[in-house]
C-alpha cells in the first residue's frame, strides 16, 4: 500500500484563508470592501453601502482584507446631549480651578501671617458688637417706657380718668420694639458664628498654602475651636418643642431671686431684680424672623448700678442664671 501523504496544519490555514478571501473580497478585487453590521446585528461585507446604513458606521478593508479605515456611527441625540454635559462639566471644572487658584493667591496676598488673619476676625466681630451696644441702648429705652406705662396703670385710682384709647397700642408698640431690638441681636449672634466658621476655614487653608510654597519650613497655629451658640441662646424647630421651652424658660426666669417687679406680654418677659447695690434687667424673648421658621429663646441681663450708674454687671447669681439658661432648658 502506497504511503498517504500528510499537509502540514500550517499550509490547511493558509489555504482557507486564501479560499475566504478569494471567495468574499472578489468582488472588490479592483478596488475596496466594506463591513458593516445592519440592524439584526448580521455581519455583511459588499463593495458599496446601503444608502440607509452610512450613518450607523462601517469598515473598510483593502483587497487583503486588512483594515484601513474605521467610521464610527453618527452621534444619536442621546449622544449629542452626554458630549455636551461632559464638555459643559469641563468647562465647569476648569473655571472652578481657574476661580480657586485666584481666591488663593489673593488669601496669600491679603494676610502676612495667622496674626493678621485672626485680627481681622476680631476686628469683624467688634463691629458686630460696636453694632449691638447702638441697638441695646435702643431696647434699655424702650424698656424703661415700657416700664413707665406698666406703672401707669398699676398706680391708678378708681377715681382717676379711664386710660385713653391709644394706651394698649402704645404698650404694643413698645413691645414690638423690644423684640425687635432683640431679633436684630440674636440674628448679629449667627453672623458672629458665621464670622467664626469662614476664619477657621480660611485659617486651615493659610496653613496648607503657606506650607506648600515656603520650602523647608512648616507653620502651624493651635487649632481653632468651632463656633457655638451663646449659652443664653436656645434654638428649636418643632412648634410643641418651642412652646413647651417657653413655658420652662418663663419658669426659669420667675424661679431667679430678688424679683421686684414683672412686665410681660406677647413672646416677652421681663423681670426686675433690685438689691441695694444694683438694678438687673432679665429680659427672655421668644424670637421667630418671618423668613426663618426656626425659633430662638434669648435671655438677656441689663444692669445698672444704683450708686455709680455703671451698665457692668457684677451680680455673680444673676450672670450664672444668664450663662445657664440653655444648660437649664435642655
Amino acid at each position: 500500500m502506497r504511503p498517504r501523504r500528510l499537509i502540514p496544519l500550517c499550509t490547511t490555514v493558509l489555504w482557507s484563508a486564501s479560499l475566504f478571501t478569494a471567495g468574499v473580497f472578489g468582488v472588490a478585487a479592483e478596488g475596496q470592501l466594506y463591513r458593516w453590521v445592519d440592524d439584526s446585528g448580521v455581519v455583511h461585507y459588499s463593495d458599496r453601502i446601503p444608502p440607509q446604513q452610512i450613518e450607523q458606521g462601517h469598515t473598510t478593508l483593502n483587497r487583503e482584507g486588512i483594515r484601513t479605515e474605521v467610521v464610527a456611527p453618527a452621534p444619536t441625540a442621546e449622544d449629542l446631549k452626554r458630549i455636551a454635559e461632559q464638555e459643559r462639566l469641563q468647562q465647569e471644572a476648569a473655571r472652578r480651578a481657574t476661580q480657586e487658584r485666584q481666591t488663593n493667591q489673593e488669601l496669600l496676598q491679603r494676610f502676612h501671617s495667622v496674626e493678621d488673619l485672626l485680627l481681622t476676625r476680631d476686628g469683624k466681630i467688634a463691629a458686630i458688637d460696636a453694632l449691638n451696644q447702638t441697638t441695646r441702648d435702643q431696647i434699655r429705652q424702650a424698656q424703661q417706657r415700657l416700664r413707665d406705662l406698666h406703672k401707669q396703670r398699676l398706680t391708678r385710682q378708681p377715681q382717676d380718668p379711664p386710660l385713653p384709647v391709644s394706651f394698649a397700642a402704645d404698650v404694643a408698640q413698645v413691645e414690638q420694639q423690644i423684640r425687635a431690638g432683640y431679633t436684630t441681636i440674636v440674628s448679629q449672634e449667627f453672623q458672629k458664628l458665621a464670622i467664626h466658621a469662614d476664619f477657621n476655614q480660611l485659617q486651615a487653608r493659610y496653613l496648607a498654602l503657606k506650607n506648600n510654597t515656603a520650602s523647608g519650613s512648616h507653620l502651624s497655629a493651635p487649632p481653632l475651636a468651632p463656633p457655638e451658640l451663646a449659652n443664653n441662646l436656645v434654638r428649636c424647630t418643632s412648634v410643641a418643642t418651642c412652646q413647651r421651652a417657653w413655658q420652662t424658660a418663663q419658669a426659669y426666669v420667675r424661679a431667679q431671686p430678688d424679683i421686684r417687679e414683672e412686665l410681660s406680654g406677647a413672646g416677652l418677659l421681663i423681670a426686675v431684680q433690685r438689691d441695694e447695690r444694683e438694678e438687673r434687667l432679665l429680659t427672655l424673648v421668644w424670637i421667630q424672623p418671618p423668613t426663618d421658621a426656626a425659633v430662638s429663646l434669648y435671655l438677656d441681663l441689663e444692669c445698672k448700678n444704683r450708686r455709680t450708674a455703671s451698665l457692668i454687671c457684677t451680680n455673680q447669681a444673676a450672670l450664672k442664671a444668664r450663662d445657664g439658661f440653655r444648660a437649664a432648658l435642655e
